[in-house]
């Protein structure tokens, strides 16, 4: 079983030709990830603040 870093690799390297009706489907779900991730990051700091201030 691949992992979703390697098709998204040989997605954009164009290897998977046939993969391209589920591109945008894989591109907005890694785009979902990144926000999230982003969303993440902003409240650990913002705990880590009111930890250090309480």
């Amino acid at each position: 079983m691949q992992k979703l870093a390697n098709w998204q690799n040989k997605t954009n390297q164009s290897k998977l030709v046939t993969a391209a009706p589920y591109y945008t489907g894989v591109v907005s779900a890694l785009e979902g990830i990144k926000q999230l991730k982003r969303q993440l990051k902003i409240a650990e700091e913002e705990r880590e603040i009111l930890n250090k201030e309480g």
